[in-house]
């Protein structure tokens, strides 16, 4: 009887290893693409490229449009536009 126990412990112990090991190569697997859906390009020309967080559902968020790089300030009601430059115009 005990030893019945021990083999059905080590059962759930295997089984458990083998989720992580799936969740650890699936998790790797999708590191790869995590870049290509944050900063997708949009049919429209539009791009995130960064966004800088300022405090509780506040941000700074530097978007491409066409031709041009748009900074926002982006609040909890609102979206302002604070800086609107041409790409050749971009400090390097």
């Amino acid at each position: 009887m005990i030893e019945g126990m021990y083999a059905e412990f080590i059962k759930v112990i295997l089984v458990l290893l083998g989720l992580l090991g799936c969740l650890g190569a699936l998790y790797k697997v999708m590191g790869k693409y995590k870049g290509r859906w944050n900063s997708k390009a949009t049919g429209c020309g539009l791009r995130r490229i960064e966004t800088i967080p300022l405090g509780y559902k506040k941000f700074i968020s530097v978007v491409e449009v066409r031709d041009q790089l748009l900074v926002l300030g982006v609040g909890q009601d609102t979206i302002s536009l604070l800086a609107r430059l041409k790409k050749e115009e971009t400090p390097q």
